[in-house]
């Protein structure tokens, strides 16, 4: 990825957040508040824009924050907050599940970052759902398993093809997956997701 890569992915993914917001205001009467349905999609963007500035600065800046450790309960408590918005606004029922989780510490805030982020890639592609993510720890790390048919965004592919999108989420993801060494593939059962532990 270079300067310019990074340039033309911001103005292209802040383009389409102002849209987003455009959106908002076209579906609504101007001389009512917003009603719950717009609101919603209103806070939405808004969070997908904070998203988008910690992605553009992480990557501008080459900053990421520390590895610390929590419960797995609270892990996925701060998951499923993360997912929540996502899941109302496509309609799409995500459901994280406890396969072997439980017991083990869970690394904050990377992997739990490029869950949610990944998550959102694919769930275009898993509406109507619902969108299943199995967690699992072993002596050796942490799985993740995206259940169902949803493609491998091609942003994540070893060789991803020269046409690919050039967005933040997309180049966030892939320098995210190289630093904390994840292992990604495709599986009958969906795509698997594995972090060694250090």
């Amino acid at each position: 990825m270079t300067s310019d890569d990074l340039w033309r992915a911001a103005l292209h993914d802040f383009n389409n957040l102002l849209a987003s917001l455009q959106g908002v205001l076209d579906l609504s009467d101007p001389r009512l508040p917003l009603d719950a349905r717009n609101r919603m999609r209103l806070e939405f963007t808004l969070e997908d824009g904070k998203t988008l500035i910690t992605m553009a600065r992480a990557l501008a800046l080459d900053r990421h924050p520390g590895m610390g450790m929590t419960s797995w309960g609270e892990w996925k408590a701060g998951l499923e907050a993360r997912l929540e918005p996502m899941s109302a606004m496509f309609r799409c029922p995500i459901e994280v599940l406890d396969s072997g989780a439980d017991g083990t510490p869970w690394p904050l805030p990377e992997l739990q970052e490029w869950a949610a982020a990944f998550t959102r890639q694919i769930l275009p592609w898993a509406t109507p759902g619902p969108v299943q993510l199995e967690a699992a720890a072993s002596p050796e790390g942490w799985t993740l398993t995206w259940l169902g048919d949803a493609p491998l965004p091609p942003a994540l592919l070893p060789e991803p093809p020269p046409d690919v999108a050039k967005n933040l989420p997309s180049f966030w993801l892939r320098i995210v997956s190289e630093r904390l060494g994840l292992s990604i593939q495709p599986s009958p059962e969906g795509i698997v997701v594995r972090m060694a532990k250090p």
